[in-house]
């Protein structure tokens, strides 16, 4: 479906504005011509010296705004097509709610009827403008006019006022002004969410290098017992341990996103993770107290790349071979604890860094998630990580 939001659209287009975001914006702003429809509606009956007798015109003038609003709540978003459909209904009520209650009402009423009528063809009007573009909205003024005198030539009456001709021209003009403020207002968003989109890819880029390559290149520069020992099975190791890691960031560099391991679970994931480490030295336990099959793959990915720098830490500095991890519902979301009983550090006068500050905290505050470090010298470590089971916005 084309939506022409004023007459001037290709300009919009041409800033890069996707479509389904300017259909989302129209929808939503089917609401103006329905506001100021009732608004001016509310006026006319302000002026109306005997309301009593014209309560059935003023229950029709309200169904088209109770549909409009029903239209944007229900079928909006399961019928986008259904856009284009709107401006053609109203116009159409608008003339038989006009035509029907002047050719009903008594002629003493006929002024009466007419400025409770009119706020209809205001709200047309706005509608056409905002969907269709100025021109579209000239044609509607036009035809309104035209209606308008029919009007009175069927009661035989004076021609209407310049004032009613001026509010439908103030109206196209301030829809006109509301479109263009909705399209500087969309490019600022848009450029908005791209800087801060492009931001979001450099920082996962640099925790991505920081989790594998220089975790890799650290747990092989440690010192191992093997090595004054059998220095010949320690260069071996060390190169086995770097062409599986080598091949493994290949896999990842070849794949699409899509293909990438978000679909195993946390469980699945976090046992593949202890194989992965129990290569570099590291033994691992993962204890599941916890159903885990229904979290998002955001959800799962943070928490497995979470834990993962975790290990990564206990095997350079917790001085130990072994670590407990623990699985666990708890607080409306999913816990991971990461327990060692190695070298431990004073956790309150240490600042932490960039693997604790950003593949570990920052990983968890992207899906709405925290985590906390505690540790105490000479009694090891403990990581605890949490998340929500859904992520309710879009990660980055």
């Amino acid at each position: 479906m084309r939506v022409l939001l004023l007459s001037g659209a290709r300009a919009v287009r041409m800033a890069g504005i996707p479509e389904r975001v300017l259909h989302g914006a129209a929808s939503r702003f089917v609401l103006v011509p329905v506001v100021v429809r009732l608004a001016v509606l509310v006026q006319a009956l302000w002026s109306v010296e005997d309301v009593s007798s014209l309560w059935p015109v003023v229950v029709l003038c309200l169904v088209p705004a109770l549909a409009e609003i029903g239209w944007l709540l229900v079928w909006s978003a399961r019928r986008p097509s259904s856009l284009r459909l709107v401006p053609i209904a109203d116009s159409a009520y608008a003339v038989l709610l006009s035509l029907g209650a002047v050719s009903l009402a008594p002629a003493a009423q006929f002024p009466d009827v007419v400025s409770l009528t009119w706020p209809q063809l205001v709200g047309t009007v706005m509608l056409w403008t905002l969907l269709r573009g100025a021109f579209a909205g000239a044609l509607a003024i036009g035809a309104a006019v035209a209606l308008r005198y029919a009007m009175s030539a069927f009661w035989r009456t004076g021609p209407p006022p310049t004032v009613e001709f001026l509010t439908l021209f103030a109206a196209m003009v301030t829809t006109l002004a509301i479109v263009a403020l909705l399209g500087v207002s969309l490019r600022f968003a848009l450029g908005l969410g791209e800087q801060r989109g492009r931001a979001a890819e450099r920082e996962r880029h640099r925790r991505d290098v920081h989790d594998t390559v220089l975790q890799v290149m650290e747990s092989l520069a440690l010192p191992a017992p093997a090595d004054a020992v059998d220095p010949v099975a320690s260069l071996i190791q060390v190169r086995r341990t770097a062409r599986a890691h080598a091949l493994r960031l290949r896999m990842s560099l070849d794949r699409e996103p899509a293909s990438l391991p978000g679909g195993l679970g946390l469980e699945q994931r976090l046992n593949a993770l202890v194989a992965d480490m129990a290569v570099e030295g590291l033994r691992a336990e993962v204890v599941t107290l916890a159903a885990t099959g229904d979290l998002t793959a955001d959800v799962v990915g943070a928490l497995h790349d979470a834990t993962r720098e975790a290990l990564r830490n206990t095997l350079k500095h917790a001085g130990t071979a072994r670590a407990v991890i623990c699985v666990e519902e708890t607080a409306g979301g999913i816990g991971v604890i990461v327990r060692d009983h190695g070298a431990g550090f004073a956790a309150d006068g240490h600042r932490p860094g960039f693997g604790i500050g950003r593949s570990i905290i920052g990983r968890l505050a992207e899906v709405g998630g925290r985590a906390r470090i505690e540790s105490v010298p000479g009694h090891g470590t403990r990581v605890v990580l949490w998340a929500p089971l859904a992520v309710r916005s879009p990660v980055g």
